[in-house]
């Protein structure tokens, strides 16, 4: 029978190998932004200095917007918005931060579910499936990152201030010299690169994760299918008490599949509420200032090339988590219809078994999903919302603007 134990621990550990989300952990871990779970047992004084040493760095470079903001108020709109967009970027990642800080072993425990939490329920017939599976989500998110290095790259090279610099800071000393102006264009690289791509690298982290829960759900689905057509082609010579016996343990097994699904997914949408909420309305912000920005102050090309990198960077954060998002939510849905053909197929069967999967079909019509903060799901549908409350507020400081002028 497919799932004896040796063939079940052998899939799983496979399935880990395959699933395996190092890439992503490592990078995290060096930047000083989650620690790796190899190393969870291990006093964490180190990696919290070093987180604080790099938090620092970001907060300095926030508080260098807040003075700007200060000195210069709302005279100028355009220097206001910008200034305002980039500063509103840098706390949110300081938020994050602090976010993965205090979620950590949750992040940690749902790094290692599919070898840990969903080990007894894979076979190797699922291999297949997570490989390619898998495969996609690391394609995906690389690409999503290297997006992230591209437009952080184009940000740099196009000044905005009078200095020449890639950003409107308020210094202790001349950035017109040559010294000064390389200091502070090397302290402008690397937080940029702290911020964007980190907080890329964790998204990807995040919508991976989602995207396991995703698959397991798949696989629940077919192994739900898998058993109707398997007792509707039933010989007539199979013994039922063997039969009846059989299909109670594998449909057992399929509960439990499901709540264990149902307590990651529960897990991760308390891990990522608060901070979805807080990127969703930071991001909403960010895509308005850069839109006014580009309709009121963009001169030239080049200068249109790096508001336009700000604006799609920010709405592509949001975008792959609504996106993933709604892969889980249509997922859900799809085994709740796997398990009402199920049960018009296991007519025969004793009503206790029918029961377990009538209560399995009736928790799946509530389908899972990842929210924000419990206002709304995050999906397609809700990507959209974002964007037109966005244009929406983009054209009320367009027309402020213009009755300025």
């Amino acid at each position: 029978m497919a799932g004896t134990a040796p063939s079940s621990s052998g899939a799983a550990a496979v399935a880990e190998s395959v699933s395996d989300l190092n890439y992503l952990l490592r990078p995290l871990h060096w930047m000083a932004v989650l620690r790796h779970p190899s190393g969870a047992g291990r006093s964490p004084l180190c990696f919290r200095l070093y987180t604080f040493a790099m938090a620092s760095f970001t907060l300095s470079f926030f508080c260098s917007e807040v003075i700007v903001l200060y000195r210069e108020g709302t005279e100028d709109l355009d220097v206001f918005t910008l200034t305002l967009s980039v500063a509103d970027t840098d706390i949110i990642w300081l938020f994050r931060m602090a976010h993965a800080i205090v979620c950590e072993r949750a992040f940690h425990k749902l790094a290692l579910q599919v070898g840990h939490d969903f080990a007894e329920f894979l076979t190797w017939d699922d291999i297949p499936m997570l490989r390619v599976q898998c495969r996609k989500v690391r394609r995906f998110t690389l690409t999503y990152i290297s997006f992230g290095i591209g437009a952080c790259s184009c940000y740099l090279v196009s000044p905005v201030s009078a200095e020449g610099l890639p950003f409107i800071l308020a210094l202790p000393f001349d950035a017109t010299q040559p010294l000064g102006f390389g200091v502070t264009w090397v302290y402008c690289m690397i937080t940029t690169l702290h911020v964007v791509v980190m907080t890329m690298i964790l998204d990807s982290f995040n919508v991976s994760l989602i995207a396991q829960l995703r698959m397991q759900i798949t696989l629940l689905s077919s192994k739900i299918v898998s058993l109707a057509k398997e007792v509707s082609e039933r010989p007539e010579n199979c013994s039922e008490t063997y039969a009846q016996y059989e299909l109670r343990y594998r449909l057992l097994k399929c509960i439990r599949h499901h709540q264990t699904i149902i307590k990651n997914a529960d897990l991760l949408e308390r891990s990522l509420g608060a901070m979805l909420l807080a990127q969703s309305l930071s991001i909403g912000a960010s895509a308005c200032f850069q839109m006014f920005q580009i309709a009121t102050s963009a001169n030239g090309l080049q200068q249109t090339g790096k508001f336009i990198c700000y604006l799609f960077a920010m709405l592509a954060e949001l975008f792959v988590y609504c996106w993933f998002g709604d892969d889980l939510i249509t997922e859900s849905e799809n085994l709740a219809l796997a398990a009402y053909d199920a049960v018009t197929s296991l007519q025969e069967c004793p009503l206790s078994l029918k029961r377990s999967l009538l209560l399995l079909m009736h928790r799946a019509q509530r389908p899972l999903r990842v929210t924000a903060g419990g206002f709304f799901p995050l999906s397609r549908e809700s990507f959209v919302s974002v964007v037109n409350v966005s244009y929406s507020f983009f054209a009320i400081l367009r027309n402020f603007k213009n009755e300025e002028e």
